[in-house]
């Protein structure tokens, strides 16, 4: 992904005082000829950059130049680059949930169906994807001075609440969540980046054709399925152990206190 790179210094750069007699309010900035402006403009647009560029890239100047106003007015109806960053992921993950399905009652279906979701919209973004590996702030929890909901919030306790449905305690639940949760953010970035074994294949192939197999017998051995590995591969089988890992937990913890864990019972009472 080509994005685009803007130092700090140009951003820091005093900018171009708009003309006068533009017959608008004092202290607002000006809207260029095209039209007005809002909040949520500024903010779709950013959304959109964010599908070729990485959302740390994202700045104001970036966004300015791609709707051909000034940064000023930009600042005005964001209020800054930490606005404008959590604004952003905070429409993402309102995305995200209008997408979301109703519960079936199936805590394995849930699950999965819900982390292949997220898996999606990433692609979609890849921007966004680029960020959240590296990046903690607004990973999930927005700033919402503006009066908007936490939709990131919103959809993690959605997810939690899928895996919850397993009936595991609050330590394995959490625990589960979060190393899902994780595993959907760094497919989803090698995915739109590149980085599977699918993408460099005839590369590989070459330089394991190369290797001695009485020295690296282990990679000579494993090497087939690695190659092939692409997006829906990795997710596909890496959502399956999570799985596995969550149903170990679940007979670990029935069996730990004599009893059989609440989802067992719901599904067992759907047949």
């Amino acid at each position: 992904m080509a994005d685009k790179k803007i130092s700090v210094d140009e951003e820091s750069k005093p900018q171009r005082t708009p003309s006068k007699g533009a017959g608008r309010r004092p202290g607002r900035p000006a809207a260029n000829a095209k039209g007005g402006i809002s909040r949520q403009s500024i903010l779709q647009t950013a959304l959109k950059l964010s599908k070729s560029v990485a959302l740390q890239d994202l700045s104001i100047v970036v966004v300015a130049r791609a709707m051909d106003v000034t940064p000023a007015l930009i600042h005005y109806y964001i209020g800054g680059r930490d606005w404008l960053t959590s604004g952003i992921m905070n429409l993402f993950y309102k995305g995200l949930i209008r997408k979301c399905p109703e519960p079936t009652g199936d805590w394995e279906q849930d699950v999965a169906s819900s982390a292949k979701l997220f898996f999606d919209h990433l692609e979609a973004y890849p921007g966004v994807s680029a960020y959240l590996v590296l990046n903690h702030r607004f990973r999930v929890f927005q700033l919402t001075a503006f009066g908007d909901r936490d939709y990131g919030a919103e959809a993690l306790d959605r997810f939690i609440g899928h895996v919850r449905a397993a009936g595991l305690s609050a330590e394995r639940t959490g625990l589960h969540a979060q190393l899902i949760h994780e595993f959907v953010i760094s497919t989803a970035h090698q995915a739109t980046h590149d980085l599977l074994p699918a993408a460099h294949r005839q590369f590989l192939e070459d330089k394991l054709a190369s290797l001695d197999p009485r020295r690296t017998e282990n990679i000579v051995f494993g090497k087939v399925a690695a190659l092939q590995l692409n997006a829906d591969g990795l997710f596909k089988e890496g959502i399956s152990l999570f799985l596995l890992g969550i149903e170990r937990d679940r007979k670990i913890e029935g069996a730990s206190d004599g009893t059989t864990p609440p989802a067992v019972k719901r599904r067992r009472s759907s047949k």
